[in-house]
């Protein structure tokens, strides 16, 4: 379900996963959303890496990432960190694919190098500043209750598989989401 190699490049923030598949100086750069990864994206993975390479990071804190305790997890960390990689892959061009929170990220790390970019889908994602945050979002930030339901009983994602579908997931498609 997901026989992929990811990659390894080091953040500063923490080590990040990604993948890295076909070739070529033009990518599209798949962005997920929260609570999710690079898993999300996988069957876009492999209808298009024989055509065009495809990369697909894993946020710091999400998926096969490292999860480090001290990262502030902010919109502004995961841009400067997603930038950080596409540099490092130095690219010639790239088409985002992005989604939920991935909007923003994506988005964000593309207006730094303008020129670079190609074709935009955007999908579900964020446009304005929301001031009415839902109590399962808020009950995340509470100091300590946040970190106990978030890192250590997977009180975000676990939810998201049956409350932000419209049918049910199969199985081996939920532990797919929940895997890391």
């Amino acid at each position: 379900m997901y026989p992929f190699e990811p990659k390894r490049f080091d953040t500063g923030c923490g080590v990040m996963s990604y993948l890295d598949e076909g070739a070529g100086d033009e990518a599209v750069v798949m962005v997920h959303g929260n609570p999710t990864w690079s898993f999300y994206y996988r069957n876009l993975v492999f209808g298009l890496r024989d055509k065009i390479r495809c990369i697909v990071p894993d946020h710091i804190g999400c998926g096969l990432s490292d999860k480090p305790q001290n990262f502030n997890y902010t919109l502004g960390e995961h841009i400067r960190n997603l930038r950080a990689l596409l540099d490092h892959l130095n690219l010639r061009k790239i088409h985002l694919i992005v989604h939920d929170w991935g909007g923003p990220i994506g988005l964000g790390a593309a207006l730094a190098r303008p020129e670079q970019l190609g074709r935009v889908v955007i999908l579900n994602t964020a446009a304005f500043a929301d001031t009415l945050v839902p109590l399962r979002i808020r009950l995340c930030r509470v100091p300590g209750l946040g970190e106990w339901l978030v890192r250590g009983g997977n009180g975000f994602a676990w939810p998201a598989t049956w409350m932000a579908v419209t049918k049910p997931l199969p199985s081996d498609v939920k532990r797919g989401y929940l895997h890391p």
